[in-house]
């Protein structure tokens, strides 16, 4: 029953139109009163008119009374009928029934309509109840967002108070922390990967001599104003190194190189810094001389205090460091045995003698000494005078100036056996001397002076002295060596002098091929400021001895164009220079980075600077491996170019300017290939 009732409301108009035309046939066909029920008619129209609406009532009475008119001028005869009685009380009885029954659908269909009616208007009521009631809540939401958004912007403006007070407090805070403490040792701080550990590093002590004295001279702000000054010097130096400053001893500083940061060569790092200390003291005309001790070992390195903590190193290498410091002479850098075995290779140095005997105070000794000054002052190289002066000196227990003098008097008669003999004994009681006694320590050990860094333009191992004589006075003309950019950067990795033989071999490279003057000079600097970009390679990535990973190799082929960067940053302009320096990693074939270019499309600078830059790797000691003979570098390095990763043209012109190929020969002062 259901599923016909769904089916009569979906289809009911044409159900309605069916039923029509079925009563129609009904009626006229099998009812004989006809006229009567013509009434019947008033049901669907009332019906279709209710259901379906008027414009369908409508449709439907005329079709109705279209269909009657129709039948009945077809079949006139079967509406004029006879009435017996009986038919007009048939005609009555139909025409009540459908009286009745219009009257009952008529009602039923008011009833239903006015419980619509009435259920339209409690739903018009719900509905006017709900808009009022929207109506007042819109009037409460747009006061709340009225009030929300001024309270968002109160607390908006309190947050960004919040936020601009707590960044101040933290800008004060890192201020505070960076003024008491190293940045690196702050940042591991905050980080929480600041660990304790016992670990090898490096250990530098600095003091000022005579400083006590000056200070009780002056004023205190005079005296406060100059060693600021100096300080900031020192700072500048130091940080430049990676240096941890550990402490100011009131003119005094504690330094720690390889912690918190552990840098490979923290010795170098230490060493190197000690000089350029020396250097910017000299330099500055400061009013004092500073003396540098440096111990390497193992101290126990890690924050130290409670409430008040500082990062420190705690151990017998820093004691050792300090006692360094106290015997080193005034504008020198003297070191331990360990430190100097890893810097040994890059220094110019000498054995610190202590002199453990006691010194003659005769006045006749003195004359006598004095005399013999005298006499060598005017013939220096009179082998006599320097005999007597040995002896004498020897007797007086001079060691130092006894060892000299017969030094000097060996060096031009040999075959003296007296003075052999007396040599050796010298020889023998300074290396008793060498060993130093330090305070605290059972062991004696040996110290040395650090004079200076090895110019490795001098070796001939590696530049021909004929190829050094002819151009190192004309590339020291043409450009100042750039050291206090490059030497920071070559310290961390051991390759200290390696900008300055790229720089050198390229000048002379560009000059045998015959580049101008302003392609000459662009080609020096670009020799010196090539690797300045280095900084970017994690430092333990810069010795490594195997093999890089996919990743690590991408890291370090960044450095070309980070030179660039770095460069523009200090303020160069020469887009020349630029362009060599991007292009100096490139190879000839075109596999090299960062662009790939090859042939004539990579400049010549970069070119030459390409073969220089790996022949003196090559021919340098590395952390990982030991220097290749010069010939045998020369030889890897033709291979290389028969196989297209360099210029086979700059290769031929190295060959001669080396000696290494028979072309070369010299006319005049130039040297033609």
């Amino acid at each position: 029953m259901e599923a016909i009732k769904n089916y009569l409301i979906r289809n009911f108009e044409r159900t309605f139109v069916l039923f029509i035309l079925i009563s129609v046939i009904a009626i006229h066909y099998l009812i004989p009163y006809k006229l009567a029920f013509l009434n019947f008619y008033f049901i669907p129209i009332l019906l279709g008119a209710f259901y379906l609406g008027v414009r369908q009532g409508l449709l439907g009475a005329i079709l109705c009374t279209l269909l009657v008119i129709i039948f009945a001028y077809v079949f006139p005869a079967r509406f004029m009928m006879v009435l017996t009685p009986l038919d007009l009380w048939m005609n009555i009885l139909a025409w009540s029934s459908f009286l009745i029954l219009t009257g009952a659908v008529v009602g039923k269909l008011t009833t239903r309509l006015r419980e619509e009616v009435k259920q339209v208007r409690g739903l018009n009521k719900d509905l006017e109840d709900s808009k009022a009631k929207i109506e007042a809540s819109d009037e409460e939401l747009r006061e709340y967002a009225e009030n929300l958004e001024k309270k968002v912007t109160e607390r908006t403006e309190s947050l960004e108070k919040s936020k601009v007070t707590l960044e101040d407090l933290k800008g004060k805070v890192e201020e505070a922390l960076y003024s008491t403490m190293d940045a690196s040792v702050v940042k591991l701080i905050i980080e929480k990967r600041l660990r304790t550990e016992k670990r090898r590093i490096s250990i530098m002590f600095s003091d000022l001599k005579d400083f006590t004295q000056f200070s009780e001279e002056r004023r205190p702000e005079v005296v406060i104003t100059d060693l600021n000054r100096l300080l900031q010097e020192m700072e500048g130096v130091l940080l430049d190194y990676h240096a941890h400053i550990d402490k100011y001893l009131g003119d005094g500083i504690m330094v720690e190189f390889g912690a918190p940061t552990d840098y490979e060569r923290h010795a170098l790092l230490a060493v190197v810094a000690g000089l350029k200390m020396q250097e910017r003291i000299s330099k500055g005309k400061f009013p004092w001389q500073m003396r540098v001790g440096i111990a390497t070992g193992e101290p126990i390195i890690g924050l130290i205090g409670y409430q008040r903590q500082t990062y420190t190193a705690i151990g017998d290498v820093v004691n050792l460091a300090a006692r360094i410091q106290e015997m080193t002479t005034p504008g020198l850098v003297t070191v331990d045995s360990s430190t100097y075995d890893e810097v040994s290779r890059f220094v110019e140095s000498r054995r610190k003698t202590v002199l453990s005997f006691a010194e003659s105070e005769d006045p006749e000794f003195v004359k006598k000494v004095a005399h013999y000054s005298k006499l060598l002052d005017e013939n220096p190289d009179d082998v006599e005078l320097l005999k007597k002066a040995g002896l004498l000196f020897l007797e007086g227990n001079y060691i130092l100036q006894a060892h000299e003098h017969l030094g000097r008097a060996l060096g031009i008669d040999s075959k003296d056996d007296k003075i052999k003999l007396a040599y050796a004994e010298t020889t023998l009681k300074m290396n008793q001397m060498d060993a130093v006694s330090i305070r605290g320590r059972k062991d004696r050990l040996h110290l040395y002076e650090i004079l200076g860094l090895n110019n490795p333009l001098l070796d001939r191992e590696k530049i021909p002295e004929r190829l050094y004589q002819q151009y190192h006075e004309e590339v020291s003309k043409a450009l100042e060596y750039p050291e206090d950019i490059v030497l920071p950067v070559e310290v961390i990795d051991g390759s200290i002098g390696h900008s300055r033989v790229v720089g050198f071999l390229s000048y002379a490279l560009a000059d045998a091929l015959d580049a101008t003057d302003q392609e000459k000079l662009d080609i020096l600097q670009a020799g010196y400021l090539a690797d300045v970009g280095k900084t970017i390679i994690p430092h333990h990535l810069l010795n490594r001895a195997g093999a890089l990973s996919k990743r690590e190799f991408e890291e370090v082929v960044k450095h070309s164009r980070e030179s660039v960067r770095l460069l523009k940053k200090m303020g160069y302009q020469n887009e020349s220079l630029f362009e060599i320096i991007d292009a100096s990693h490139e190879a000839f074939n075109g596999s090299g980075y960062p662009s790939g270019l090859e042939g004539e499309n990579i400049p010549l600078g970069a070119r030459i600077v390409a073969v220089t830059d790996s022949y003196d790797a090559l021919t340098s000691w590395r952390p990982y491996r030991d220097r290749w003979d010069y010939r045998a570098a020369f030889s890897e390095l033709e291979r290389d170019a028969q196989k297209g990763k360099f210029d086979s043209k700059v290769m031929e012109v190295l060959g001669a300017l080396l000696e290494i190929r028979p072309q070369a020969a010299v006319e005049g002062s130039q040297l033609k290939v």
